[in-house]
């Protein structure tokens, strides 16, 4: 086994990264992999979506072999029926339906006018039946209310909106639970936001949408969601302090789900990376009920996610060994479990620069 380079707890929940072979979703001639990465593990190997920002957002679908080794050429997803193909949108979730279809959610940015132009996200929801290589467009599933952008924000990025989110079912197939960033004028409502729709519901989705408001469940028209951890520092300023861009799984070895998420804090115009954090909820019906977020990884990049490496797995499902990726990028397996024990590890991932080369070369620019 791998050197332990973090081991952390805290209320009887365990983490801890080993150090592994290094491996990419993305190819050598991509920086970054940008937004996260929905990944499908099956008995050939694995399929991964990935995307990037340049010239616009869009996704790429790429296989891989057992481990998420050997990583073939990777192809560029279509959009069918795009409503509009001058709007970046990233693939960040997936879920095959028993029956055959893929169903996928997007991240799409528009470009709100002004000095710099910022981009308001908004999610909408797609579906395939060639395994992932072309969708047609369902519509849009979550949009920030009117009103609520602003061109001063100074983040560098944000102008308000929804976004930076993920997908994953409940263990009794009844709903998807969408945690997404809210970044709107309201400052009581930025921070990790959750929103939920029945699976039965999957071909359209929005008029069943709830959004998590005030400790109940209510239909996402003309709300405002009330997140999980509020911002410390709102979104309009040069440097926010924000929790943002989770990415959940269900752990069948702490039968728990488990919550990764991006920390910016004493930036300058960029978002800057304090650190990555777990959380964990024995159940998405009640928001209330995520713990605490426990620093893992000091600086390091956005998207952290895990990925179960186990045939049925993936970036939503883990059922024994996994790997800790970020940006893409991935030189850790990790572990979960509960412990008895009081004592309390803080040993966090120093993820930096130097790091970061040695582990995958100088011919990688960091991707932070």
């Amino acid at each position: 086994m791998g050197e332990i380079v973090a081991d952390i707890s805290e209320g009887g929940l365990r983490v801890t990264l080993r150090a592994a072979e290094p491996l990419m979703l993305h190819p050598p001639d991509f920086p970054r992999t940008d937004a996260n990465s929905p990944v499908r593990v099956d008995a050939e190997g694995a399929v991964a979506f990935f995307s990037h920002y340049v010239p616009r957002g869009h996704s790429y679908h790429r296989r891989f072999g057992s481990g998420l080794r050997d990583g073939a050429a990777p192809q560029a997803v279509r959009l069918l029926d795009d409503p509009d193909p001058n709007v970046g949108k990233w693939i960040e979730a997936v879920w095959r339906d028993p029956r055959g279809p893929i169903y996928g959610w997007y991240h799409a940015e528009e470009i709100l006018e002004g000095p710099p132009p910022l981009f308001v996200p908004h999610i909408g929801a797609v579906v395939s039946s060639d395994d992932g290589m072309s969708w047609r467009c369902l519509g849009e599933v979550l949009r920030a209310p009117a009103g609520m952008t602003d061109s001063g924000y100074r983040n560098g990025f944000l102008a308000g909106g929804y976004g930076d989110f993920c997908v994953v079912p409940d263990c009794g197939g009844q709903y998807f639970y969408l945690a997404f960033s809210c970044y709107v004028t309201d400052e009581a409502a930025q921070g990790i936001a959750m929103a939920r729709f029945p699976i039965a519901m999957r071909d359209n989705p929005a008029p069943a949408l709830e959004l998590w408001c005030a400790g109940e469940w209510r239909p996402a028209t003309g709300q405002l969601p009330t997140p999980l951890w509020p911002t410390r520092r709102g979104w309009r300023h040069t440097d926010p302090d924000a929790f943002w861009g989770p990415a959940i799984h269900f752990n069948r070895q702490l039968d728990a789900y488990v919550m990764l998420l991006n920390h910016t804090a004493g930036g300058h115009y960029n978002m800057l990376q304090e650190g990555v954090y777990v959380s964990v909820s024995r159940t998405p019906e009640n928001p209330s009920t995520w713990t605490r977020p426990m620093r893992l990884v000091a600086g390091g990049a956005w998207y952290p996610q895990v990925v179960g490496l186990t045939a049925g797995g993936g970036d939503t499902l883990v059922d024994g060994p996994a790997r800790f990726f970020m940006a893409g990028y991935s030189a850790w397996d990790i572990e979960f479990a509960w412990t008895a024990s009081p004592e309390h590890r803080s040993k966090v991932l120093e993820a930096t620069k130097p790091l970061f080369y040695s582990l995958f070369g100088d011919r990688h620019k960091a991707p932070w």
